[in-house]
C-alpha cells in the first residue's frame, strides 16, 4: 500500500534515516541554523516553529485532499549524531511522484557524500512501488543545490515558479524530476 512507504528506518552503509520525533527538535533546529545563506538564496529564513510543525502536522502541499498520512519527516543519522533531515510527500504533484519538500545536511557534514547516499536509499526504496519519479523544487539562486540535483539525475524541468523579474530581492524556483529506473 502506497501510504505505508517510507515508514520506519531506512539504512545505507553509513546512515540511518528515521522518522523524526519531537524530542529531536532542538538538534534539528541546529541543523537549520547551519544553513547560513538560506534567506539569501530563498528569500526566507526558517520559522521558529518549522521543525515542530513539520514533525507534528507535516508540511503539506497546496493541493486538495493533502494528508499528513502521505507526509514523512525524517532525521538522518551518522552513528548517533543527527546530521540532517528530509521532508517528503507521497504523490505530489502527481500520484506517481515522491516529492522532496526540503532536504538539509548540516554544513559540517556537507561534501562528504551523505546527501547522495540519502537520495540513493530513497530511490532504492521507491523503485519497487508504483511511484516512478522523485521531484524537488530548487531555488534558482541556489547554484550548489542545482548542481547537486542535476548530478543526481533530476534533469527534467516541470516548471518555473516565483517572481518574474530578477533582482537581489526576488526569488524563483524550478520543479525538477528524476525518473526512476
Amino acid at each position: 500500500m502506497k501510504n505505508k512507504l517510507l515508514l520506519g528506518n531506512l539504512t545505507s552503509d553509513r546512515l540511518v534515516i528515521k522518522d523524526a520525533v519531537i524530542e529531536e527538535e532542538q538538534q534539528l533546529k541546529k541543523i537549520c541554523d547551519s544553513w547560513t545563506d538560506k534567506e539569501l538564496l530563498e528569500g526566507d529564513a526558517f520559522t521558529d516553529d518549522y521543525i515542530r510543525k513539520g514533525i507534528l502536522e507535516g508540511d503539506l502541499p497546496p493541493v486538495e485532499n493533502a494528508s499528513k498520512e502521505n507526509h514523512r519527516f525524517k532525521s538522518i543519522y551518522l552513528d548517533n549524531t543527527i546530521i540532517g533531515f528530509i521532508d517528503l510527500y507521497l504523490g505530489y504533484p502527481t500520484p506517481d511522484v515522491l516529492w522532496i519538500g526540503l532536504f538539509v545536511i548540516d554544513n559540517e557534514y556537507q561534501s562528504k557524500g551523505y546527501a547522495k547516499e540519502v537520495i540513493n536509499v530513497l530511490g532504492n526504496e521507491v523503485r519497487n512501488t508504483n511511484y516512478t519519479k522523485m521531484g524537488i523544487g530548487v531555488y534558482l539562486k541556489n547554484w550548489k543545490g542545482l548542481n547537486f540535483w542535476i548530478k543526481e539525475g533530476f534533469n527534467k524541468i516541470t516548471g518555473m515558479y516565483g517572481d518574474k523579474e530578477y533582482s537581489e530581492n526576488t526569488f524563483a524556483f524550478i520543479g525538477m524530476i528524476k525518473e526512476l529506473d
